[in-house]
């Protein structure tokens, strides 16, 4: 779905991606793939966690993203983290302006729809992370992996293809908050099979600012598009 960015999924984002470690985690998936001390955008930017994940390793990163309420959450956070490296811009990602050494996309879009954009503002390359292969998403706002990986080699681009999975469950502070969350990640769910789903899947901690959480992975498959390679693509 398209995330809606208000206070209260935003606190519970930063709960898992804190408990997780998920960011910290993606983040060192990719370091690897980006040029070091060099120029990063980040295109539907979102909370920029994995940008501040990666700001110790980077010249300097763009975040970008349409939404305001992400982007100054995003602000807020990395000047609370003492992050000086980081530039935040409200605009649409596919019209902004500039050009960096690596671009990339974080489950944001659509590969067919912003690869040759993308990919023409990054001097070196683009990164692109979709959900995994057989994910629920398999269109709109955030593609599976089948879908992009078919459309680039339909299309003669040369890019190279990473699949993995992350731990990004949710931690609850009750159990009330248990059920508001889930129904807010999945809307289409009535009462019975929400509860179902929370007393299936719920467990004890042992925490005490966490009492309860409720496990999920998350597959990714990260794509690496370079520049060189693809230019008559251009």
């Amino acid at each position: 779905m398209h995330f809606e960015w208000d206070e209260k999924p935003i606190g519970w984002m930063l709960d898992a991606a804190e408990y997780t470690g998920f960011y910290r985690n993606l983040a060192a998936l990719l370091l690897p793939e980006i040029k070091q001390r060099g120029t990063l955008c980040d295109m539907g930017c979102g909370m920029a966690l994995a940008d501040m994940a990666l700001s110790g390793d980077i010249g300097s990163i763009t975040c970008v993203d349409e939404n305001r309420s992400a982007l100054t959450f995003a602000r807020d956070e990395a000047a609370r983290r003492g992050i000086r490296n980081m530039k935040f811009v409200l605009a649409d990602a596919l019209g902004v302006e500039g050009q960096w050494d690596t671009v990339m996309a974080l489950f944001h879009g659509r590969v067919d729809h912003y690869c040759a954009t993308y990919l023409s503002k990054a001097s070196d390359r683009l990164i692109c992370v979709t959900h995994g292969a057989g994910s629920r998403h398999s269109g709109g706002y955030c593609s599976s992996a089948e879908g992009p990986a078919a459309w680039l080699d339909n299309n003669g681009w040369t890019y190279t293809r990473t699949d993995g999975a992350l731990e990004f469950g949710q931690p609850h502070r009750s159990l009330e908050e248990a059920m508001e969350s889930t129904a807010f990640f999945h809307r289409d769910w009535d009462r019975p099979t929400l509860e179902s789903y929370v007393r299936e899947n719920m467990r004890e901690t042992g925490r005490e600012d966490f009492p309860w959480y409720t496990p999920k992975t998350r597959t990714h498959s990260i794509f690496i598009i370079p520049r060189a390679e693809n230019e008559h693509l251009l």
